[in-house]
């Protein structure tokens, strides 16, 4: 059976593309609550925050990651 998690960064500083300080609290807790679930591949958007969310969980895990840019966030227009 195949599983797809799909996570999003933590608490953001949209300003500098970055997480605040109870983003990287939120990111270290999700790599300790994945510690031990089996994850075969990880992809990641390229934005900072979603970069540095991943990284906690990809350093715990010795794992190496993916980014993929269509991954990043887009602006929908209405009507689109």
């Amino acid at each position: 059976m195949m599983e797809i998690l799909l996570i999003r960064h933590g608490d953001p500083d949209y300003e500098n593309d970055a997480l605040t300080e109870l983003g990287k609290k939120e990111a270290g807790q999700l790599a300790g609550a994945l510690e031990t679930v089996e994850i075969d591949d990880i992809y990641v958007s390229p934005l900072g925050r979603a970069q540095e969310t991943c990284g906690y969980t990809s350093d715990r895990k010795g794992q190496s990651t993916t980014t993929l840019d269509w991954l990043r966030e887009r602006a929908i227009k209405r009507g689109d």
